[in-house]
């Protein structure tokens, strides 16, 4: 995306983006609560993923007139 440029709302896209971030949200939760989970080390990068996902997914949906 340019700056400046402002983002269309695309519902489809950000229902997309809402299940990943739900399914990284579930992934998250098991690495956090399993003590010694192999991709404990990888935490940071669902971590990521998921803020990446929510953003989008909050960005293409589109969003009460007058906020």
């Amino acid at each position: 995306m340019a700056f400046g440029r402002k983002q269309q709302p695309s519902e489809a896209f950000a229902a997309e983006e809402q299940n990943r971030a739900d399914g990284l949200a579930r992934r998250i939760d098991t690495i956090t609560s399993t003590p010694g989970h192999p991709s404990t080390g990888s935490l940071p990068h669902y971590q990521a993923a998921y803020q990446n996902a929510s953003g989008n997914a909050a960005a293409h949906t589109v969003q009460p007139e007058g906020r």
